[in-house]
């Protein structure tokens, strides 16, 4: 399964060839026994570790078939949910299905324009990222305190993240360099250090964290033992994307701000939804360009490409004849800037036409519409509705993040496991609520109204 695109990327050294670091290697088997034998609150935590501390050059390589770490270890969590029949108790959901349809559409157009081995391959490779992935996720995330001991383990591992984010920019060397596909050198723009650690790109390492912190800041409610590391994990989030020195991180934290403030409105979100809509609809009549002419304007950091994003979206609407039915080989025809597609939206279009795309957007906003269900169906528990709202501010932050980078290595196991959260929790509570209490069968209305009501919180019981 080919990790690097056949066109649309970047050749690299590393890709379709076998490279394991010693230390990769006995990182990897000793994760991958802890993925078979740890309990299943705490089974993602070796994916973590994976993908935080194991640079993107590390993989195996066998017949053709490129499978790096995390694909490995993908491997390792469904010989454990096998075994252990996490699956039973399966409830399939409409994201479920659009996320296969989309996967398979994609596969299917992208096959069918290239006709190559190699392209077979490389969709194969992305087919067994999110279905393996997020199937995956869908069997370990299977009640609220799978996703919270998940959470914790993201703000630990973020501590010594961060700190080697701090050694890359004092020295301006990356200590991850040695199990390579990241520079010895840390990378300058701009007279500033864009410091990657062992992800992918200095972007979607900042990326990675935005999306997160909303999560983090959602434990606060479990009350105060739970304050400190919420404040540590925070910080060392907003470090690490200082250090990246990047703009759409930076932006992500923006985004993070407003969707957690917008928690006070949560009741009159139709409202906000339509007329932010309104307010975008009206721009794009009354300015001189496009709406989408905002995204040049946002260049935080000195260095971005704001004008580059606008451009390649405006270029798309264009050549829409080129790329809808089963997308197109390269955008460079349009123009000779266009080759690195650093927008998700269109890079599926792109591989896969229009029906990929709309796909993609619906899997996205049956997301939503599943977060929304999940916080209104918690709301006799403080914890619960709060950190079912920052799951969908996860999910903003990942859906306007596409609109400047696509997505590729550590950060896709992010995006798979947040969308098998909000799945899997959203169909646990409805599950609940057409299921009334034991107590409440036994004792009759009177305890039936009690069981609706919902207990008093405590943080033990939040967990739960």
């Amino acid at each position: 399964m080919a990790d690097v695109p056949v066109m649309q990327g970047s050749d690299v050294a590393w890709a379709n060839q076998t490279s394991l670091h010693p230390a990769a290697l006995a990182a990897l088997l000793v994760l991958g026994a802890a993925t078979l034998v740890l309990p299943r609150r705490l089974a993602i935590w070796p994916f973590i570790i994976i993908a935080c501390f194991i640079a993107p050059a590390q993989r195996l390589v066998v017949a053709g078939l490129d499978f790096n770490l995390l694909r490995i270890m993908v491997l390792f969590g469904w010989t454990r949910v096998l075994a252990r029949g996490e699956w039973s108790g399966f409830k399939p959901h409409a994201v479920d299905v659009t996320l296969v349809a989309f996967s398979i559409t994609t596969t299917i157009a992208y096959v069918t324009l290239w006709q190559t081995q190699d392209a077979l391959i490389f969709m194969l490779g992305n087919m067994f990222d999110a279905i393996g992935m997020y199937f995956l996720f869908r069997c370990l995330i299977r009640g609220w305190q799978d996703l919270d001991r998940t959470v914790v383990g993201f703000a630990l591992v973020s501590i010594p993240v961060a700190l080697a984010f701090f050694i890359e920019h004092q020295t301006g060397r990356n200590l991850f360099a040695f199990l390579g596909g990241v520079p010895e050198i840390t990378v300058v723009r701009d007279g500033r250090l864009r410091c990657q650690g062992a992800f992918s790109d200095p972007i979607l390492a900042g990326a990675f964290w935005a999306s997160l912190m909303p999560l983090f800041a959602a434990r606060r409610w479990l009350g105060p033992n739970a304050r400190t590391l919420t404040v540590v994990s925070l910080i060392t989030s907003l470090a690490i994307i200082y250090f990246t020195a990047s703009s759409t991180p930076v932006m992500a934290v923006v985004f993070v701000i407003f969707g957690m403030a917008m928690f006070l409105a949560r009741r009159s979100m139709m409202l906000v939804k339509v007329g932010s809509l309104g307010m975008l609809v009206t721009l794009h009549f009354v300015m001189e360009r496009p709406v989408y002419y905002l995204i040049a304007r946002m260049n935080i950091v000195s260095g971005s490409t704001g004008w580059h994003r606008y451009h390649l979206i405006h270029q798309t609407v264009l050549n829409f004849h080129d790329w809808w039915l089963n997308g197109t080989k390269s955008t460079g025809a349009w123009h000779f800037l266009l080759k690195d597609v650093t927008n998700q939206y269109i890079l599926t279009g792109v591989r896969g036409g229009l029906l990929a795309m709309v796909l993609f957007i619906l899997v996205i906003l049956l997301a939503f519409n599943a977060v929304g269900r999940l916080w209104r169906s918690s709301t006799d528990n403080p914890y619960r509705t709060i950190m079912a709202w920052a799951l969908g501010v996860s999910l903003f932050v990942h859906v306007t993040t596409f609109f400047a980078v696509s997505y590729f290595g550590q950060i896709q196991m992010v995006w798979y496991l947040l969308l098998a959260s909000i799945v899997s929790l959203s169909t646990l509570q409805a599950r609940h609520q057409t299921r009334p209490a034991p107590a409440a069968r036994r004792k009759g209305g009177a305890s039936l109204a009690r069981a609706r009501r919902g207990p008093i919180v405590t943080p033990q019981m939040a967990r739960q």
